[in-house]
């Protein structure tokens, strides 16, 4: 019989639960996009790290410290993909610290701030100004202005007026979930159509 210790059968069993849990979560949950690569590698990293460190501090404990860095490695890639640069985004972060059911698939052009817009556009229901959103959202008037530009262009937010806006039903679809082939279509005439500028 093997000799565990009670730190160790306790690492083990929270290792496994937590491992079944993001399994659940990555297999089973619905969500509204296609996860990234570098968040699989950071998922992989702790999964290593949470089941697979346990696992062999019981089998050969001489290997959990090698089992630990390579599992450190992997979340350190995963959080910074040098290749695309991902981690400007701060994806990641929104994935694993809010509501992880709410997953969606950013196109290259948006960054976070659009997402934080969109999301208080969606709540509130209400024409707000750029002051207003930046307020509320703790970025600067000039970046909500030039976002609020871009989202417009896009089609997710529409000017009611000089200085107002509002969301769109693109908008709303993108904060709801996966857009309808009618949205889907519009989305692909919005950016063949500002492509061409």
């Amino acid at each position: 019989m093997l000799n565990i210790s009670l730190f160790t059968a306790y690492n083990l069993i929270i290792g496994l639960v937590t491992g079944i849990g993001i399994i659940y979560f990555l297999l089973f949950k619905q969500t509204v996009i296609e996860y990234r690569g570098f968040l699989f590698m950071t998922i992989t990293g702790l999964m290593l790290f949470l089941v697979g460190g346990p696992v062999v501090e019981v089998v050969y404990p001489k290997f959990v410290h090698w089992v630990h860095g390579i599992a450190a490695v992997l979340v350190i890639l995963g959080l910074y993909n040098p290749v695309q640069n991902d981690s400007r985004h701060d994806l990641w972060t929104e994935i694993l610290l809010k509501d992880p059911t709410q997953v969606r698939r950013a196109s290259e052009w948006m960054l976070p701030v659009d997402d934080a817009v969109l999301s208080l556009f969606h709540t509130t229901d209400l024409i707000l100004t750029p002051s207003i959103v930046a307020y509320n959202i703790d970025y600067s008037r000039d970046e909500v202005n030039r976002r609020l530009t871009e989202l417009e262009q896009r089609g997710f937010v529409e000017k009611v007026e000089r200085g107002k806006y509002r969301i769109t039903a693109l908008g709303k679809q993108y904060i709801e979930g996966p857009a309808s082939s009618d949205l889907r279509n519009h989305l692909q005439y919005l950016r063949q159509a500002h492509s061409k500028r």
